[in-house]
């Protein structure tokens, strides 16, 4: 059995008809079970809007194996039980929940709760230079990205692909005919990106490249322009 996700597009009660949007990935899967010519069943299990969605989930637990997979940590990384169990209690104690208050289970976890236990992971695997298996801007709520690009910017790594080197890149006008080492950077716009993706930035033009990976770079502040060296006076 494979577990897929969709989202309801149209309900026809009067057919028994669902109509679903589902991504690319798991598209491909339910067409290859679909091309053996065997009958299909598919259970459908409905989530409100306090529960977590199935791709948060799934995001959360791609995290938690990444972290495994890279064996960074303590006695802990034993297994991948073992890492879930870990930052299951670092969650808990750090937002002052009692011990196995949190899940990422649709019946007990909620939205608010997953999306703040994901960027506790990202925040670790961004420290440690864990490779990781899916894109945040792929899988992150939109409310979230803000947070993932302002961590990039802090750790060197690109806000598309993660990778390290990386350059800060600015999206606003910065000392154009002026000695940038002698411009105040703060309060304007940057993200920061690998050599790819700031040839792909600069191919495409930057407001295609924001619209396509759902960015919208973050205003220098005086953390980010000390750990780039930049000029704030």
């Amino acid at each position: 059995m494979t577990e897929l996700f969709g989202q309801v597009n149209k309900l026809d009660p009067n057919k028994g008809l669902v109509t679903l949007r589902m991504s690319d990935e798991d598209l491909r899967t339910l067409q290859k079970y679909h091309a053996t010519n065997q009958q299909q069943v598919l259970s459908v299990v409905a989530s409100d809007d306090n529960e977590p969605t199935p791709k948060q989930r799934r995001f959360a637990f791609a995290l938690l194996n990444d972290v495994w997979l890279s064996q960074v940590g303590g006695y802990w990384i034993e297994t991948p039980e073992t890492v879930k169990q870990h930052f299951y209690a670092m969650y808990e104690y750090y937002n002052s929940l009692d011990f196995g208050e949190f899940s990422l289970s649709a019946a007990k976890g909620t939205k608010t709760d997953t999306n703040q236990f994901i960027n506790m992971l990202l925040d670790y695997a961004a420290i440690h230079d864990i490779s990781l298996s899916v894109k945040p801007l792929n899988e992150l709520e939109p409310q979230e990205i803000a947070r993932w690009e302002y961590r990039c910017l802090m750790e060197k790594m690109c806000v598309v692909c993660g990778k390290k080197p990386s350059d800060l890149h600015h999206l606003d006008t910065v000392g154009s005919g002026r000695n940038r080492q002698h411009t105040n950077h703060l309060g304007h716009r940057a993200v920061q990106l690998c050599r790819e993706h700031h040839n792909m930035a600069h191919s495409l033009g930057i407001e295609t490249f924001m619209q396509r990976f759902k960015i919208n770079g973050i205003k220098i502040d005086e953390k980010i322009a000390v750990a780039h060296g930049l000029n704030i006076k």
